[in-house]
């Protein structure tokens, strides 16, 4: 009798523990696997709000969470998250840790899988190896590869299984990294390159390195492939956009996007004609991506997920007591602002620094060169990573700015060399480029009529000009810089001995005057301290007019020099920010419409795919 009641009790206990498991597998029979997706989330760890009050930044709790809610509603094992890049490195805690808080968070958060992004190398190539080692994700990359052996420094794909079901993920990372992380850090002692990530001139190889790994993938039973591409689109060199890898590969079913900060929901058509999903989430959590691939119908679709307000209480506890560790210093007074010094531009809010002069990019470059006592300062837009608002200054938030930990110096370089930077800094204008340089001390005009005719290596790095220049009027404190004279020029490491953003015409064979000896943020921070509050010459958001713009459109027309050309309307475009644009100056909107009025019946509503005629000044 006792054992019949025993085992009575037995059949009861294990009815129970399945009957409590059934709400967090109810639906694994769905017959639909999700893959959510985050990109460029650079140190953004909690929560942000904008001054509405509104979700700006969602932070690692909510990822969690979110991630929670699809395993209640698709089951456990058919939900996968993924990053693409560019995580551990952008604000002061990764800076602190060389990014070891930030993979702790992420192991905390249920992260699956992650591809490798430029940025998660800038505290050094043997650093970031001791970040994969402690995730507890795998990383995964098909174009990163030891020179000498042509073997792969990670897998170049992992297999999934769910169920039945075998999903590959792709890890590739743009070969524009050499240049926009450190170049030393890929080479030797002696300067030799000793990694490549399959780069050339056309793409070829980056093309041929990842269809091999599809096919790989596919005959190693691979039902989907989803590539996790840190590739980027507007402002990456075109062999290397997403939309280019995809015209060039077959197999790949999604590509999950990432390094150009940007939202992207879209197909883009593969080499055999086939639409291929394509998706990207912009930069510090602002959204989440999510593909949905349904088994029985053979489709993938994509979602954008924005505003999620719930958080996983463990995750945000774990952020909490980090954070703690750091907080007192990150919140010690440096100096107040009477303007706000910005990287954006105030009539769209999407990123200047990189395509124009801002009060910030002045700022900054004022600072080195009243350091070093140099003829000018220089410093690169795509290092300048935030905004300072009006207001109180903190050393976190000069850390926002500067959060790569460079180290600033001084050097002898000659008229050529400072030519030929400022030719190679602004060769892609209008589109945005990382290598796009803040300046102090030094004006010119960039001729945009002017095609560019500077000549790069494989790597993207400077060789030489090659035909007539499109910068022009160069003066040097207010006198035309000569050739073959020398002058000071003041900078972060980055640039001036490291050949960062492939600036190689000044070289590890500078001539130092100031060896480095100060961290750009403690350069900054003296600054700041000694502006007292600052305001004066720095009022406008769109600088000091150190950089013009003259001379769009196309130089060579049958009449001649061209008086206008065309311009196709973008997605968020106002004619305030087009005149911005254009002729760095918002006000002048109303040169714009009076050219369009056939066209645009309402100065406020301007739609995209609208082709419109912006004349020249």
């Amino acid at each position: 009798m006792r054992q019949k009641t025993r085992k009575a009790v037995s059949v009861l206990i294990v009815f129970a523990v399945l009957f409590t498991a059934l709400p967090f597998c109810a639906k694994a029979d769905t017959g639909k696997i999700v893959v959510l997706s985050t990109n460029d989330v650079h140190c953004n760890i909690e929560q942000v709000l904008d001054s509405s009050g509104n979700i700006k930044n969602m932070g690692y709790a909510a990822v969690s969470k979110y991630k929670k809610e699809m395993q209640a509603e698709y089951g456990n094992e058919n939900v996968t998250l993924v990053d693409a890049g560019d995580a551990i490195q952008g604000d002061a805690i990764g800076l602190f840790s060389k990014g070891a808080y930030i993979t702790q968070i992420m192991n905390k958060a249920g992260y699956d899988l992650a591809a490798v992004g430029n940025h998660d190398f800038d505290y050094g190539f043997e650093s970031f190896i001791s970040r994969t080692k402690e995730a507890s994700f795998p990383y995964v990359c098909c174009n990163l590869t030891y020179i000498d052996s042509g073997k792969t420094v990670f897998e170049p794909y992992k297999i999934i299984s769910y169920g039945g079901v075998k999903i590959a993920y792709i890890g590739i990372t743009t070969p524009e990294t050499f240049t926009k992380s450190t170049p030393a850090y890929f080479q030797n002692s002696d300067g030799q390159y000793i990694y490549s990530f399959d780069e050339d001139e056309t793409g070829s190889r980056l093309y041929s390195a990842i269809q091999k790994s599809v096919d790989d993938a596919r005959l190693q039973g691979a039902d989907y492939v989803i590539a996790i591409g840190h590739l980027g689109e507007n402002g990456s060199a075109n062999a290397y956009k997403s939309s280019t890898v995809i015209s060039n590969t077959t197999g790949i079913d999604a590509l999950i996007d990432a390094h150009s900060h940007e939202i992207e929901n879209d197909t883009c058509k593969n080499k055999a004609g086939i639409d291929v999903c394509r998706i990207q989430t912009g930069t510090k959590l602002e959204a989440i991506g999510k593909l949905i691939i349904d088994t029985s119908s053979k489709k993938i679709s994509a979602e954008i997920v924005k505003g999620l307000s719930a958080q996983d209480k463990d995750v945000l506890d774990f952020v909490k007591d980090i954070e703690s560790g750091f907080k007192a210093e990150l919140e010690k007074n440096i100096g107040s602002s009477d303007v706000a010094l910005t990287v954006t531009d105030p009539s769209t809010g999407k990123r200047l620094i990189r395509r124009g002069e801002t009060n910030l990019g002045d700022f900054c470059a004022d600072a080195y060169r009243d350091y070093y006592k140099t003829d000018i300062g220089i410093t690169n837009g795509g290092g300048i990573r935030a905004g300072i608002a009006s207001g109180a200054i903190n050393h976190g938030n000069v850390i926002s700015v500067y959060p790569y930990g460079d180290m600033s110096c001084a050097v002898k370089a000659t008229g050529q060399q400072i030519l030929d930077a400022l030719e190679f800094s602004y060769r892609k204008y209008p589109e945005e480029s990382g290598a796009f340089l803040q300046v102090s001390g030094i004006s010119f005009t960039i001729d945009v009529s002017v095609a560019s005719s500077v000549s790069v290596s494989d790597k993207d790095e400077f060789l030489a000009v090659t035909g007539e220049r499109r910068v022009k009027n160069v003066l040097i404190n207010g006198k035309a810089v000569v050739p073959q004279d020398e002058y000071t020029v003041s900078g972060n490491t980055y640039l001036l001995q490291k050949s960062g953003d492939g600036f190689t015409m000044f070289g590890k064979n500078v001539t130092l005057i100031n060896a480095a000896d100060i961290f750009d943020v403690v350069l900054l921070e003296k600054y700041i301290k000694e502006s007292g509050t600052i305001g004066s010459g720095y009022e406008n958001p769109y600088g000091t007019g150190r950089i013009q713009i003259t001379g769009l459109g196309n130089k060579n027309t049958d009449s001649g020099t061209a008086e206008s050309f065309l311009y196709e309307v973008l997605r968020g475009d106002s004619l305030w920010s087009v005149s911005q644009k254009f002729y760095q100056n918002g006000a002048l909107w109303k040169i714009i419409y009076t050219e369009n009025a056939n066209i645009i019946k309402d100065p406020n509503k301007i739609y995209p795919g609208e082709m419109i005629t912006i004349p020249l000044k």
